[in-house]
Parts: structure tokens; sequence; C-alpha cells
């Protein structure tokens, strides 16, 4: 057995650094993309009635805020993303393989020997997500703020302060509920899919993993990608949508089905690499950290 050489503890403190600094290295890779995705989905919002849109496609909007606002902008907010993806990316890995191993012993299994079907496999990636969005919300506000109100200068204290003047604790929770149900069915989907697929493959080689990873964010970015920008709607201060169901209505007779998918080839140039390097760097971190394999993995 894998725990009689690696405590438990152990194996969450190894799991909550690989998987936090994977995360890190992997949005830091992708943060241009990810601000341009982020200004293509919300840029309506401060836009005055009839005027033409400022940001017309990927390109155009990469080479406008470089010369608007050079280089450097285009990784506003990374500093946050960073803070927040570091204990979301970690508590991701951790708490999926820690579900893996209860529902394991949940069917009278050890923890550390039972092969997890795919239904099982989704069960414990969901919950590992709810867990994980929860913990890091507010940060995930902070960021988009930074990323979208230039007023704010990249200041953390300045965004905090801004969400805790619009309703204190609670505003640091709003569209929290959105983004459980956006991010628990991806990160279900998106781990599932990297698990089964590298148990078929076995991959032995870095771009292979970066395969595996690639497919599963194809895979479940399509699925889930609108309820990603009635997410980012809510989150930002000035929306007056009344509910999920409100804000998916009001984009829809409003911009169209197409509204919904805003941004979205932005997002698959962000996310599947941002998948593959993800993956990649985790696989390479736990050799490095000689984290022990179990049959569940």
């Amino acid at each position: 057995m894998a725990s009689s050489s690696e405590s438990r503890s152990s194996r969450g403190v190894k799991q909550l650094l690989c998987g936090g600094l994977a995360g890190c290295a992997a949005r830091t890779t992708t943060a241009p993309i990810d601000r341009t995705k982020i200004l293509l989905q919300t840029q309506h919002l401060s836009m005055p009635a009839g005027a033409a849109p400022k940001y017309t496609g990927i390109v155009q909007t990469l080479s406008t805020v470089v010369k608007e606002e050079g280089p450097l902008a285009l990784f506003r907010g990374n500093l946050v993303n960073c803070i927040r993806v570091f204990p979301y990316s970690g508590c991701q890995f951790v708490f999926f393989d820690l579900f893996k191993g209860a529902i394991s012993q949940l069917g009278g299994n050890d923890a550390t020997q039972a092969k997890l079907n795919v239904p099982q496999r989704l069960t414990a990636s969901a919950c590992a997500q709810v867990v994980a969005t929860t913990v890091t919300h507010p940060l995930d506000l902070l960021r988009l703020r930074l990323a979208v109100y230039r007023e704010l200068g990249g200041s953390i204290p300045k965004a905090a302060a801004s969400v805790w003047s619009e309703g204190g604790v609670v505003a640091f929770y709003k569209g929290l509920f959105p983004t459980i149900v956006s991010v628990a069915p991806f990160g279900a989907i998106n781990f599932t899919c990297y698990d089964t697929i590298k148990g078929h493959v076995q991959p032995t080689s870095s771009l292979s993993v970066g395969a595996c990873g690639a497919a599963s964010a194809m895979i479940a970015t399509s699925i889930c990608y609108p309820l990603d920008v009635v997410r980012r709607r809510m989150q930002l201060k000035g929306t007056t949508y009344k509910s999920t169901m409100d804000a998916f209505s009001t984009i829809v007779r409003e911009e169209g089905v197409l509204g919904l998918y805003k941004g979205q080839l932005a997002n698959l140039l962000k996310t599947v690499p941002n998948n593959a390097v993800r993956f990649i760097a985790f696989e390479f971190l736990k050799k490095l950290v000689k984290m022990e394999k179990r049959h569940t993995d």
C-alpha cells in the first residue's frame, strides 16, 4: 500500500504544492489570452448604446491593449490570478485524490488499491471542484475586477475595497452559484476525461501528457462555456441580472444565442494550452517530489 511509506498528510502536501505550482505555470503562460477573453465577454457593459465595439477579435484586442497600455498590460491581474490559482489548482488535485479514495472505501475497497469507474471519477471530481471553488471564489472576483477596471491601477487593496463597498463579505461571493454550476461540470468532465484518456494511452512523454490534457480541455470547454459567460457578467458591478436564468434569457434576447459563446475561440486558445501545460507540469512535479502512484490514479 502506498500509505505505508507515504502518509496521507505528506501526500496531501505534495498534491497541494505540485497542483498549485502547475496551475500558476499554466495560468501565467496563457494570461494574455485570458485577458483578451474577458474583454471580449464584458466590453458591452461599458459601451454607450449603439456604439461600435472597441474589441472585435483576438488579434485586434491583443494589439489594441499593447498599443494603448503596453505589453505588461496583457498580464494585468496575473499576480492575484496566481494567488487565486495556487490554492485553487492545488485544492482540485488534493480533493480529487481524497474523494477518489473515499469513494473507493465506500465501495468496500482500500483507498489505494481499487480502480474507479467513470461515474465514480465524475463524482469525485465534481465534489473537489465545489470545495475548491468555494474556498477561492473571492480571489477570482478580485482578479476579474483588476482585469476589467483600469481605474483600479492593478491594486489588490483597491479592488478589495471596491467589492467590500458593495455589500461587505457577501459581495465577495457574488456569482458563487453560477460559478459552482459552471466549474463543477467543467472540472468533473476535465479531470475525468484526463484520467480516462491517460489510463488508456499510458503517456510516457510530456508531449503525450500534454495531448491528454488538451483533449480533455476541448471536451469540457465546449460543453461548459456558456455558463462561464453568465458567471463573468454577474460578477461585474453595475449588472442588473436578477438570477442565473435571468442572465441567460437576457443575453439570448439581447445578443442572440451566439452571445453565450462570445470569446469562445479566445477561450479555447487559452484553455487548451493551459490544461496541457498544467498536467505536464503536475506530472513532472509529481516525479520530482517522488509522489507514489496509486491504483486509483
